[in-house]
């Protein structure tokens, strides 16, 4: 039987949901080898710090043991992710947490930018069918079958939309203000942001865009500021524990970079307004739902200058949530899923949008 994971496949952080449990790792990919780090047992114990996996032959760290033990490491933030098959090892990998047997089938629902769909059959042919993973666990290792036959592909920002109006069983809550009026999202991340508007319960895609400004925007910046102030060099794909905690390790000392941050996220949110205020009519939207991990940082900064504007209980995990929400609302209808918007053309500056179907 299939099992619903909804997962989230941010620049910044994987996230994923089976409705018991949420798995979040960063989306860095690295060289491994079969033998894990010296643990002395100090630390509880988690399964995204040892994420190690074997795909095609090739040993790779995943998330923070990347980050802390991979001699070439990287985050991949091309629209494809193709670098080296990064989205595949990420997405297995984030699936190799929730296999509970040798076989499993898994009914995935995960999301692209709304400006991005045109890649969404290209994204189920490279997922689509059987795939064998090897996951080590200490000095273990288990051979893992994952069957994904039904991938649904999504305009991401609706993971949040269903994260608010479906409970965690997919049962819909009729009596939530957000199923009618005009609803706008906002979803900040890594590399890209998402605007998407719903109206009466429908997306509309025309109203829906990707822009090209994320929280990395001002990492280069905050990278040559660090380097400047303390003479040392950060790789951007370390900075983001800096930029959430607003301090940073030098020397063993615990070093305070909360003017550089407000400073890079006082420009995001900055070019974030703008280009808002040239896609939506702000007075015509009754509620505007902030999300995203990089919505948590910019909530104090947005906020103030947008009346309506909300942000969702647990912004960083709310796609998830909401993909895994839909899922379930599907599994438990048994009927055939509709398009979630219809056929009308997206901006001029954005691809025409493809209906999401559930693939199989």
């Amino acid at each position: 039987m299939e099992r619903v994971i909804g997962l989230d496949m941010g620049y910044g952080f994987i996230k994923a949901n089976d409705g018991r449990e949420v798995r979040r790792f960063p989306s860095v990919v690295g060289e491994g080898t079969a033998s894990s780090p010296t643990s002395f047992g100090l630390q509880k114990p988690d399964p995204t710090n040892d994420l190690r996996v074997t795909i095609n032959g090739k040993v790779y760290f995943l998330g923070d043991l990347a980050i802390k033990h991979s001699r070439m490491a990287h985050r991949g933030l091309s629209a494809t992710r193709a670098e080296g098959d990064d989205l595949k090892v990420l997405f297995l990998g984030a699936l190799s947490l929730f296999c509970r047997d040798a076989m499993n089938d898994f009914y995935v629902v995960t999301g692209l930018p709304p400006g991005r769909m045109h890649l969404a059959d290209d994204l189920v042919s490279r997922l689509r069918g059987d795939h064998t993973i090897t996951r080590h666990m200490g000095s273990r290792k288990q051979d893992l079958s994952i069957r994904l036959d039904n991938i649904e592909v999504v305009p991401q920002p609706l993971g949040t939309f269903w994260s608010e109006v479906l409970d965690d069983r997919g049962q819909l809550n009729e009596n939530s203000q957000l199923l009618g009026g005009r609803i706008g999202i906002i979803d900040v991340g890594f590399r890209t942001s998402d605007f998407a508007t719903i109206v009466d319960g429908e997306y509309a895609p025309a109203f829906s865009r990707t822009v090209p400004i994320g929280i990395s925007t001002g990492y280069d910046n905050l990278a040559q500021a660090l380097a400047e102030r303390f003479g040392v060099e950060r790789e951007t794909y370390t900075l983001d524990n800096a930029v959430i905690e607003g301090h940073i390790n030098i020397s063993g000392r615990k070093e305070d970079i909360g003017d550089l941050r407000d400073e890079v996220l006082t420009d995001v949110a900055t070019r974030l307004l703008v280009e808002v205020q040239s896609l939506w009519q702000l007075k015509d939207y009754d509620t505007i739902l902030l999300t995203g991990g990089g919505g948590h940082l910019l909530d104090g900064y947005l906020r103030p200058q947008v009346s309506q504007c909300v942000l969702v209980n647990e912004p960083v995990t709310a796609n998830a949530r909401g993909y895994y929400a839909w899922g379930a609302h599907q599994n438990q209808d048994q009927r055939p899923v509709q398009p979630v918007h219809d056929s009308a053309v997206a901006e001029d500056d954005a691809p025409a949008e493809k209906k999401s179907k559930k693939q199989g």
